[in-house]
């Protein structure tokens, strides 16, 4: 007896068949004289897979006996194996018109928000007290409580491998430790938490209520979903926007611990500056490919700290920022254009002049590019650790440079890569050593070349 019990026979199916190989095996050989199942589907729902099986039943004399029709079949006689081949195709087509109820109700659920697969870490599945034949999606306050403030965090221009060591020196629990769940690799050690979990739930759109999916043509929807949010959305996508931007280094050799290490660079050969080895005192950044420039790091990190304290205090700070109004202007009018499309459309519909699918056809082409405009002219949140040094101190520059001394280097970095397009180190021009202050503010005005985002 041959057995594939919970092994799928569709076209859909993922597992292998061991059982079912070994009754093909058999049937090839001619070691069998009937072949016996419970129902014909049991043994492939894949209309050329059950052919080839009734061919070679054919031809190695196998009768076929299915339980469930209280019959024996004798492929070797016509009537028999178009019976056969008839009860193949009936299984196929069952296969396929559960496929296509499942894959109806499962775009019914994404589309209205509905939870799928496993709840995100701070969430968990309940029956709901008003229909119990339903589940929901709840927090689990601790636990989201959690994801909370690790998002809260990164926008702050916290680092996600500070926050994971934190969170081990806490203990807190993983999804998995909280689940009692053992990864088989780890030697039955406790799951501890890693950069790649925390990104993971700082880019989770379902933390701020929404779901998230890929449609046919590859675009990303987001929905309102039916469960509820943990953060506001202003700080998940501060935190989002931090982590997704390509500008952001996500391995920093010196591990971060330098201010301009690896963004600045050398005006000489354009290789990065980093901080010079040995054990130099003072310490001083060098071109980290040829050593064309070397510069001390408390003099230029300094110099960099007064340029970005004086601009943080000006009113106009982020107007360099902002979108050209060229830009703006030219996405405003696209947007206008498609909406008046739009709205033409709808009017049609009222009139009854156009069709429901006409105008479904028509949504499906115009909406995807009204959301991607809309969110295009949406200002990008800044930083939150830059809100944080500005708060109530518009042009009080030495409040602002407090505070900035009290910042840890990531969060000093965050604010570096969001003001400056690019910082580079020139050659030294003087002969000698510098030492009075007045030629050393001379001297890093000449060889630190910044420029400004959008200048």
């Amino acid at each position: 007896m041959f057995r594939d019990n919970d092994i799928s026979a569709s076209r859909n199916a993922k597992k292998a068949r061991p059982g079912w190989e070994d009754a093909e095996r058999v049937i090839y050989e001619g070691n069998l004289n009937i072949l016996i199942l419970w129902d014909t589907g049991r043994a492939w729902r894949k209309l050329i897979g059950w052919l080839r099986l009734v061919d070679a039943c054919r031809d190695n004399d196998v009768l076929i006996h299915v339980i469930s029709h209280h019959r024996t079949y004798d492929p070797r006689i016509r009537r028999d194996r178009k019976t056969l081949i008839e009860e193949g195709v009936d299984a196929e087509d069952e296969t396929e018109k559960l496929a296509e109820r499942v894959k109806r109700a499962f775009d019914a659920n994404r589309e209205q928000g509905k939870p799928h697969s496993r709840p995100p870490y701070g969430y968990e599945i309940q029956i709901d007290p008003e229909n119990p034949r339903r589940t929901i999606r709840v927090p689990v306050p601790e636990k989201a409580a959690i994801a909370a403030e690790v998002i809260t965090r990164v926008a702050k221009s916290e680092s996600l491998t500070s926050i994971k060591k934190d969170l081990i020196r806490r203990r807190v629990p993983t999804y998995n430790a909280a689940e009692g769940l053992i990864d088989p690799r780890s030697n039955g050690k406790e799951p501890q938490w890693s950069t790649q979990m925390l990104r993971k739930i700082c880019l989770n759109k379902a933390y701020i209520g929404k779901r998230a999916y890929i449609d046919n043509d590859g675009r990303e929807i987001v929905v309102d979903a039916t469960w509820p949010a943990i953060i506001d959305e202003e700080t998940f996508y501060t935190t989002y926007n931090l982590l997704k931007d390509p500008k952001r280094i996500t391995t920093r050799p010196g591990k971060g611990k330098y201010l301009l290490a690896f963004f600045a660079k050398c005006d000489v050969c354009e290789s990065p500056i980093s901080r010079m080895s040995g054990k130099a005192d003072p310490m001083r950044y060098r071109c980290h490919d040829k050593s064309c420039v070397t510069i001390r790091m408390d003099w230029v990190d300094d110099f960099i700290a007064h340029l970005v304290c004086e601009r943080l205090a000006r009113p106009d700070a982020f107007d360099a920022i902002a979108k050209p109004k060229e830009e703006t202007a030219n996405l405003e009018a696209e947007l206008a254009r498609l909406n008046a499309e739009h709205n033409e459309a709808l009017e049609l519909r009222k009139k009854g002049k156009l069709s429901l699918l006409a105008l479904s056809q028509e949504e499906e082409r115009l909406l995807p590019q009204i959301h991607e405009i809309e969110r295009k002219l949406q200002p990008a949140p800044l930083p939150q650790v830059i809100t944080d040094l500005r708060k109530d101190a518009l042009g009080n520059k030495v409040l602002i440079l407090t505070r900035w001394l009290q910042l840890d280097v990531p969060a000093r970095k965050d604010v570096v890569r969001t003001l400056f397009e690019s910082i580079r180190i020139r050659k030294t021009n003087a002969i000698g050593r510098v030492s009075k202050e007045e030629d050393i503010a001379a001297m890093l005005k000449y060889r630190v070349r910044v420029k400004w985002r959008k200048e």
